[in-house]
């Protein structure tokens, strides 16, 4: 299952084993070893930011950096 977490602000992500691609609106980071993107940061204009990703370890230090405002399962 895949979770959308909405925070306030940007959150500061130590991810390492990841290759990020940087987009003009978020960042894409990818497994290199698997070549599949594995977590979606997107920054909307009203300054908040949704990370999308089905990784517990991911989403425990999302939780941890930032304040978070809503969370969706998809």
């Amino acid at each position: 299952m895949i979770v959308e977490i909405v925070l306030k602000n940007e959150p500061s992500l130590e991810l390492e084993g990841y290759e990020k691609i940087e987009l003009p609106n978020g960042a894409i980071f990818a497994n290199p070893v698997e070549k599949r993107a594995e977590i979606v940061v997107k920054k909307h204009p009203d300054g908040r930011v949704s990370v999308f990703t089905d990784k517990s370890e991911v989403i425990k230090s999302v939780v941890q950096s930032g304040e978070v405002v809503d969370i969706h399962a998809k």
